[in-house]
């Protein structure tokens, strides 16, 4: 696995992270107006993949301390 800058983030910090960014994109889906506007603005698409970025990360994080435990 190569590591990233994410996997050195602490699970707490992660949380609150993806926390942040489901409010940002939250905010965008209602000041957007249609989902097609939303659909269409590429910072929305930007936040999404952090997001999904950081989910990665947490799963990491999980199986790394459940294969400790073992």
């Amino acid at each position: 696995m190569n590591k990233n800058l994410l996997d050195k983030v602490s699970t707490e910090k992660l949380d609150m992270l993806v926390d942040a960014l489901g409010e940002v994109i939250k905010e965008m889906r209602s000041a957007g107006g249609t989902s097609d506007a939303c659909f269409r603005d590429e910072s929305y698409w930007t936040c999404f993949s952090v997001r999904n970025m950081i989910f990665a990360s947490l799963r990491r994080h999980a199986m790394k301390s459940e294969s400790s435990k073992l």
